[in-house]
């Protein structure tokens, strides 16, 4: 894997689980974790030549990587918010995860 299909693999995934978040599509962000988890088996799995632009190139989606965990904190939150409000004494207490 060069650089450029890791740029694109990785973005394509961050998009995915994004769109994922936003729907609130828990099984659609699990998906997407677990390619992003392939792609980063595959960096690991490289040669040791090819790992630092392989860094170097994921260190490019650090932004990108930290806006969809904001997301996803944002979600859980919200969830847990509606959530309570439903059964504001706890009873029947549903479980969200994302």
């Amino acid at each position: 894997m060069t650089a450029d299909e890791l740029l694109s693999a990785m973005r394509a995934a961050l998009e995915a689980e994004r769109e994922a978040i936003r729907r609130l599509d828990g099984d659609a962000v699990t998906q997407a974790a677990a390619v992003k988890e392939e792609i980063l088996r595959g960096v690991h799995g490289a040669p040791a030549a090819e790992r630092p632009a392989l860094v170097a190139a994921l260190k490019e989606l650090k932004i990108e990587l930290r806006r969809n965990l904001l997301l996803l904190a944002h979600a859980r939150d919200y969830l847990r918010e509606a959530i309570e409000l439903c059964h504001p004494t706890g009873r029947g207490r549903l479980e969200a995860k994302l």
